[in-house]
């Protein structure tokens, strides 16, 4: 979850297209939502169902939508990748 024009986000933002990248062939979605312009009612209920009011938030869904691990703030690309590991391991 993030904003635009946020120099927080943008630097998080890079590491997630790192982490995609990363993450290509696996069996996993990312979802980008800006909090400020929600462009979907998915979007729309996602914000009202896991996002926790601050920027960046990343957060990992399991495949029934259950949050799985969540962080406020920037989070390194070696950080996310070994939670997502864990997630997918699952």
């Amino acid at each position: 979850f993030g904003a635009s024009g946020d120099l927080n986000v943008n630097r998080q933002a890079k590491r997630l297209v790192e982490l995609y990248k990363q993450a290509s062939g696996k069996a996993v979605k990312f979802i980008l939502v800006d909090v400020d312009h929600p462009s979907t009612p998915q979007a729309k209920a996602l914000i009202k169902n896991h996002y926790k009011g601050y920027i960046p938030f990343e957060v990992i869904l399991d495949k029934s939508g259950k949050v799985v691990w969540s962080q406020i703030g920037e989070v390194e690309t070696g950080v996310l990748s070994t939670q997502l590991d864990k997630a997918l391991a699952q």
